[in-house]
């Protein structure tokens, strides 16, 4: 076998799904409705982590238990990161979840956070899905396959990024690290110099649901820094499929070893006006990348 053909193989084996993806959309559903019915009964727990900020509650514990006891036992063979658990595996094959992803929302009853489930084999991520809730909205992506939005009836529409072709004409959208109370590299400068040369910022609280609706075309482009494998893993691909761009704050692809992104339609009027705004505004700070 030709190096060509070798190389096209490992391609093609890399973008098969080695589950299948009804059972992860149940799956999904089923924390969902976990979710939203602990926090109906009252969040008894709520505890902070690393800052008084960066909170966790009962049902973020609960609904990663779920849903990887219900992964082993469709995917005995593959690791599981979770992001209350944390503990990196070494499997060629792994999940890679956030059970509640927006967990501040969450907590205070805003109607806007999600769960956010993929399947990385070594680097690159097969799979991904964010489920948006309360509403219910399931964006998947599988790689090499595109990116669609399945409603609860299972009829689904094909993702397409936005065809904004300048920041003047994009609605962006944007998140804050725990650490802006004591940390100067907060995003703040980066904010300031961006809001005034686009359409708009919205700051969501879920970079779940920010890289989905990125993905979907209602946003042209969201940008991050501090960020962790499981907020993004599922985003990313949605992005990627749907035609889009994702790169670290150096313009670099973006790696789910990276701290910082920016996920856009990938029009050089916005990704690269972007990117550029963010180096102009992080001039002499510390970078992450």
């Amino acid at each position: 076998m030709t190096s060509t053909a070798a190389a096209e193989q490992t391609q093609r084996q890399e973008e098969e799904m080695p589950v299948a993806k009804t059972p992860l959309f149940e799956l999904a559903r089923q924390a969902g409705e976990l979710a939203l019915t602990m926090q109906q009964d009252g969040l008894r727990s709520i505890h902070s982590k690393s800052t008084p900020n960066d909170l966790v509650t009962e049902a973020d514990l609960a609904c990663e238990t779920l849903i990887r006891d219900r992964l082993a036992s469709l995917t005995p063979d593959f690791g599981f990161w979770g992001e209350e658990s944390d503990e990196q595996p070494h499997d060629d094959y792994f999940w890679l979840v956030d059970p509640i992803d927006g967990t501040i929302n969450f907590a205070a009853g805003v109607p806007w956070f999600g769960i956010n489930i993929a399947l990385i084999h070594r680097e690159k991520t097969l799979f991904g899905l964010s489920l948006i809730l309360p509403q219910f909205d399931l964006f998947w992506a599988q790689a090499g396959q595109g990116a669609f939005f399945r409603r609860q009836s299972g009829e689904q529409q094909r993702l397409q990024v936005s065809q904004a072709s300048s920041l003047a004409d994009a609605l962006l959208t944007t998140g804050f690290p725990y650490h802006r109370a004591v940390n100067e590299d907060n995003n703040a400068a980066e904010f300031a110099r961006i809001m005034p040369i686009c359409r708009g910022v919205r700051r969501m609280g879920a970079s779940s649901a920010d890289l989905a609706y990125v993905s979907a075309g209602a946003f042209s482009a969201y940008w991050e820094g501090w960020i962790q494998p499981w907020d993004v893993a599922a985003g990313v691909l949605l992005v990627n499929e749907a035609g889009g761009l994702v790169t670290n704050y150096a313009g670099a692809p973006f790696r789910l070893t990276d701290h910082s992104i920016i996920a856009s339609n990938g029009q050089p009027g916005v990704h690269q006006s972007l990117l550029q705004a963010i180096q102009e505004a992080r001039s002499g700070k510390f970078d992450q990348n």
